[in-house]
């Protein structure tokens, strides 16, 4: 059941006016929705925002009311994760070394490397320490659900990947890609048009990593989108039409996937020289096509799970 419009308005109103408070203090705690037995609250909603603004500062730029939407959006996607995999797991935790190579990799340009900086940066920040480990540690146990759920699935047949490297052409340089994403559905045909306009609309006028925040239901939205770098022969044949023609900071038009519509940007662009070894390529690509299923297993995997859940707003 999608939250009611009034809902949302008086939502937005309420948060506008506590956005005036200058202490936390003066916010009474509110219930303002339930997604099953899971509920979400004015301080969810609080430290959600806070740790938007700490790690996608461009959030800033954003009206008051579009960062709220983003933090909400984002609990949601959390308590509906947690949700499925509390039914895995006892508790949502994971040890620290899986926890600190999630925060050099995800967290890298603020050159984090240990358990100890991160909590102190999570301090200074005046962050929720174990709330910001249980949103890792939610992330971490759900990417490895989908990978036990779904790698039996996986269809890569690598006698065809070493034909398809024999065909590239031999070049001593190769491209590779820095990019980002924004992956967005429609219920129906008739709401692509209106749903795609307005990401357009608040990519022009909000950056594409706000965009992101806003409209992308990959995992890769509370990141702003940022996929990372990509070489060029392991993308699609169809993303690689669609960017070929692309500068950096360009983006493509929609382009349609297994599991909705995918909007690409150029980040940035470099080349590297290329040592041709048909084995160590092709074993490149198969992780590279596997991550990618996987990815794709997930959103749709989400979807399926956030369907038949029950929401009720208060």
């Amino acid at each position: 059941m999608q939250i009611s419009k009034k809902f949302r308005k008086l939502f937005i109103i309420f948060f506008l006016i506590f956005f005036n408070f200058s202490s936390l203090l003066a916010l009474e705690n509110k219930i303002l929705l339930k997604i099953d037995d899971e509920i979400v609250t004015t301080i969810d909603i609080y430290e959600e925002i806070k740790f938007l603004k700490t790690f996608n500062p461009e959030v800033n730029e954003l009206e008051e009311k579009e960062i709220i939407e983003i933090a909400k959006n984002s609990i949601v996607r959390d308590k509906i994760k947690q949700i499925e995999i509390i039914k895995y797991v006892k508790e949502i935790k994971i040890e620290d070394d899986f926890l600190l190579r999630y925060i050099k990799n995800k967290y890298s340009n603020i050159g984090l490397s240990s358990i100890k900086s991160f909590e102190n940066y999570l301090k200074e920040n005046n962050l929720n320490i174990e709330l910001a480990k249980e949103k890792i540690a939610t992330e971490l146990i759900w990417n490895d659900i989908i990978f036990q759920k779904f790698s039996p699935q996986i269809n890569i047949n690598k006698e065809m990947i070493k034909k398809e490297i024999l065909t590239y052409p031999k070049k001593e340089l190769q491209k590779e890609f820095s990019l980002s994403e924004i992956v967005f559905n429609v219920l129906e045909k008739s709401e692509f048009k209106s749903k795609y306009d307005k990401i357009i609309l608040d990519i022009e006028q909000t950056g594409f990593k706000n965009a992101a925040l806003i409209h992308s239901e990959s995992d890769t939205s509370s990141n702003g989108g940022f996929i990372g770098w990509v070489k060029e022969d392991n993308l699609n044949k169809t993303i690689k039409s669609q960017i070929s023609s692309l500068n950096i900071g360009q983006y493509s038009n929609a382009i349609r996937t297994s599991v909705g519509f995918l909007i690409i940007k150029i980040e940035d662009i470099r080349e590297y020289e290329v040592k041709f070894d048909l084995n160590k390529k092709t074993e490149e690509m198969i992780r590279f096509k596997t991550n990618e299923q996987l990815n794709q297993f997930s959103n749709s995997y989400f979807n399926k799970i956030k369907k038949d859940m029950i929401f009720n707003d208060f």
